[in-house]
């Protein structure tokens, strides 16, 4: 009786070690030979979320990063070109970020947000005439009444009376004068 017991745990110890063996093998193989699944990647609108956070949380760089990313997925993304314009403007380096808006505008002139950052960033580089076009063209993208259309106006007012007083200060003459001198002038004649 007892050769038949061994017979029988002999036939289950093997038969499981085969099992378990297979089991193991298996998944070793699928280890080593198949190709590791790819790296979660979110979609486009959850990466530009994250990297707005960081951008509102003023964490430039780690912005930045996120901005590049998503264009290394997707290179024509305007929203992501535009908001390294942002950071380019936060960071301080204001023809950076003018460089930026322009390319986000080059892929979709009508996208607002860059119009709308474009004016500021100009405005704030001194560059009243441009900022004024600008926001102009933003203004022309939504109904008159919307509370940013009111705001652009009163932007482009307040600049549009500084490019204003700039033109009748006698600085502003004298430059004028040299962007385009009088026709006299040009022809040796006096000028009267």
């Amino acid at each position: 009786m007892e050769s038949q017991y061994s017979k029988k745990a002999l036939v289950f110890s093997a038969v499981g070690s085969l099992v378990i063996g297979l089991v193991l093998g298996g998944l070793l193989t699928r280890a080593l030979f198949l190709p590791a699944s790819p790296p979660v990647v979110l979609d486009i609108s959850a990466q530009l979320k994250d990297a707005h956070a960081l951008l509102d949380k003023n964490l430039l760089a780690d912005a930045e990063r996120s901005y590049r990313a998503i264009l290394g997925t997707d290179p024509g993304n305007t929203e992501a070109v535009s908001h390294l314009g942002n950071v380019a403007f936060q960071q301080g380096d204001i023809e950076r970020a003018v460089r930026f808006y322009d390319m986000a505008l080059q892929q979709d002139p009508s996208y607002a947000h860059a119009l709308w950052d474009k004016g500021i960033a100009l405005r704030a580089k001194g560059d009243n005439a441009n900022a004024i076009k600008a926001w102009e063209a933003f203004a022309q993208l939504f109904p008159p009444d919307s509370s940013d259309v009111v705001q652009v106006k009163k932007w482009i007012a307040e600049a549009q009376a500084q490019v204003d007083s700039a033109a009748t200060s006698p600085e502003g003459r004298l430059k004028k004068l040299f962007e385009k001198p009088p026709e006299a002038v040009l022809k040796g004649k006096p000028v009267k």
